[in-house]
């Protein structure tokens, strides 16, 4: 019997960890893969005027650039870079979930950078540039891939173990 339980509890922790994986699909993940470049490409273009996102990142002090850029171009290099590259090549739901939501709100902060960047009212020029623009619209497309990938996957197996009742007898009454 010792044999039997050592093998149910291999095969519960190896359905533990297939249930938490997620199945992206070769053109989803092409799709991200292509929507992280977008993003590297659009933190290395200009944001505003001559401001690259580098620059927003680095000087907080700049009065070219209003702080919903600021918060923005961190959002998307936190959320849109890094944990989706976490999520592609780990393949874990909730990987998939944090870089979801990460850019679901970098979306929807991407709204009010570019708002309050074409209504800032500053003694130098200033408008939303292309950069901001190709991040904001790789955010959203990030979010809108990444979605369904993480609705479609359980976040805990709530079936019961594949084991139970095979390798234990159960109570017949």
């Amino acid at each position: 019997m010792d044999d039997l339980s050592e093998y149910r509890h291999d095969l519960d922790r190896i359905g533990n960890r297939v249930a938490g994986e997620v199945t992206l699909g070769r053109s989803r993940a092409w799709i991200l893969a292509g929507c992280v470049a977008l993003l590297v490409v659009g933190l290395l273009l200009p944001q505003a005027t001559s401001v690259t996102s580098l620059t927003t990142l680095a000087r907080w002090d700049s009065a070219a650039v209003a702080m919903p850029v600021r918060i923005f171009d961190a959002f998307v290099l936190v959320f849109g870079v890094v944990a989706a590259l976490v999520a592609l090549v780990r393949r874990r739901w909730r990987a998939a979930t944090v870089a979801m939501l990460g850019s679901g709100l970098a979306s929807m902060v991407g709204l009010f950078a570019v708002w309050s960047q074409a209504g800032l009212v500053t003694h130098m020029p200033h408008t939303p540039q292309v950069g901001l623009y190709l991040c904001w619209g790789a955010v959203m497309a990030s979010t809108a891939v990444w979605l369904p990938v993480v609705v479609s996957a359980a976040p805990l197996r709530t079936a019961p173990p594949v084991t139970s009742g095979v390798l234990t007898p159960r109570n017949r009454r």
